[in-house]
């Protein structure tokens, strides 16, 4: 082996290894925060409100919002359907009355929590 492919080899293992060992670790995201929220706050709502239809394998609209997990992950729909005027096309809850601006309130809050 030439002295130019060893230079070029050693360039090379030594700014591998480097960068592999500069690589920060991705900081661990703590729910712990939005979970608690959700258990006081978030989950009388949709127990109250959703989840007579929106639970189970069979959920209305292949829509579940019996979990943290799920709810967290629609948010953003749950929101818009909640929000619109009562009667409208997409309104929820359907056959329902239209949620309080405290629930409202406190589901844009939800949404707007960082947890990944």
């Amino acid at each position: 082996m030439s002295i130019e492919r060893i230079l070029i080899l050693s360039v090379l293992l030594s700014q591998f290894f480097g960068c592999a060992n500069n690589i920060a670790e991705e900081p661990v995201e703590d729910c712990s925060e939005t979970e608690s929220f959700y258990v006081e706050t978030i989950a009388p709502i949709m127990s109250q409100n959703c989840i007579s239809c929106h639970s189970g394998p069979s959920s209305s609209g292949d829509q579940r919002l019996d979990s943290f997990s799920s709810v967290y992950s629609s948010i953003a729909t749950t929101l818009d359907r909640v929000t619109r005027d009562q009667g409208s096309a997409g309104f929820m809850p359907l056959g329902g009355n239209k949620l309080t601006e405290d629930q409202i309130a406190s589901l844009q809050a939800f949404f707007e929590m960082d947890c990944e």
